[in-house]
């Protein structure tokens, strides 16, 4: 598990339940549609909102993905955003930070890649695509913590 900020983490299909609760993150968004793996840990809220890791993901979703990330972080102290590599957490983390403040893809990524001591996951081309070719103005009510 990677924090990028006091309040989102991201991980992949490795985190486990006592990952998830040594660094007490009492929310979960998993962005993969098959990935099962996090679903009923005990005292931890669970949402879904399924991406394919590639080409293929309406607009649509990728907004689902960031309201839902913005529903969590509202309800909770600290929300994993998971999938099988990581990838798609990164894209939808991204993308929800760049409501705040409206950076590139590249800008951003070196934004976060300053912050956090860790290596981290490199989102699918098509996961900038989208991101590069949101209206984030229709979504510019989402205020990120």
């Amino acid at each position: 598990m990677t924090q990028l900020t006091d309040n989102i983490w991201i991980g992949d299909s490795s985190v486990s339940w006592r990952d998830v609760r040594a660094y007490k993150i009492d929310g979960v968004l998993n962005v993969a549609q098959d990935l099962r793996g996090v679903m009923g840990w005990p005292d931890i809220e669970y949402m879904q909102v399924g991406l394919i890791d590639g080409p293929g993901n309406p607009a649509a979703s990728y907004c689902a993905a960031v309201l839902a990330l913005s529903v969590m972080i509202g309800r909770h102290k600290r929300t994993l955003v998971c999938c099988h590599t990581g990838s798609r957490s990164m894209a939808v983390a991204m993308m929800y930070l760049n409501i705040a403040a409206s950076h590139s893809w590249d800008g951003l990524l070196a934004l976060l890649r300053e912050r956090v001591d860790a290596d981290l996951p490199v989102p699918h081309v098509a996961h900038m695509d989208a991101f590069n070719n949101m209206d984030w103005r229709m979504l510019a009510s989402i205020q990120p913590l």
